[in-house]
């Protein structure tokens, strides 16, 4: 079943990110709840564009992304591993041709696998994301992203029992994407594979990073 960043902030809004945003430097979540995937908190790349597409006459650039499953995991055993299908959101900004940033806004199902979990709750596992297809719209069009279809997207998760009922959940993926402006008729692949980490999710500190990360797109134009 295993298919086998560009950190372009200014400083000073790194800065204020860096202030604003301690959690996020805390790796993983501390939930009462120890299944996967996790829901008590977001994968992010809060400081650096998520992912880069380019094709005939078009850039695209994804930035500070939060990519959020959501309750109601399907969880199916399959041997030692599991297989767990689910519904995700997305949501961030990009710019198309150097025009916005815009509001992206996406949710869809997603696919993941998990080595050697059947039968343990607590440890550390190898994990990859068999599939994603999010769609969503902005103010120039429809858009849609998907896990590669041809490069894998690995991860790894530790699950530790804290006691007192919490367990701490850490986790990442190295994802590549690919991206279609046409209804899906034509994707362009991720420049590169993008690192994103487990982490809290306060809303407050989101939004503040969305606007620094808008703000800091608006200063790189008025520098060019």
């Amino acid at each position: 079943m295993s298919k086998q960043s560009f950190a372009r902030l200014p400083a000073c809004v790194c800065v204020l990110l860096g202030l604003s945003t301690q959690a996020w430097a805390i790796g993983g979540v501390n939930t009462p709840d120890p299944l996967l995937p996790p829901v008590a908190g977001s994968y992010m790349n809060p400081f650096a564009d998520h992912a880069i597409y380019s094709g005939p006459g078009i850039l695209v650039d994804l930035m500070s992304i939060v990519h959020e499953p959501l309750p109601g995991a399907v969880r199916t055993p399959v041997g030692p591993d599991e297989v767990e299908d689910f519904d995700s959101s997305l949501h961030g900004q990009a710019t198309v041709n150097g025009m916005g940033p815009f509001l992206v806004e996406m949710m869809g199902p997603v696919r993941t696998l998990v080595l050697n979990k059947v039968g343990n709750t607590t440890g550390t596992f190898d994990t990859e994301m068999l599939a994603m297809s999010l769609t969503g719209v902005t103010p120039l069009g429809p858009l849609m992203v998907r896990e590669s279809p041809t490069l894998p997207t690995l991860g790894k998760t530790s699950i530790n029992d804290l006691g007192g009922g919490l367990y701490h959940i850490d986790s990442f993926f190295d994802v590549f994407t690919e991206l279609s402006l046409d209804g899906g008729q034509t994707w362009m692949p991720s420049q590169s594979p993008t690192r994103v980490n487990l982490c809290p999710e306060p809303a407050s500190i989101v939004l503040v990073g969305l606007a620094l990360v808008g703000l800091a797109g608006l200063m790189r134009r008025r520098g060019n």
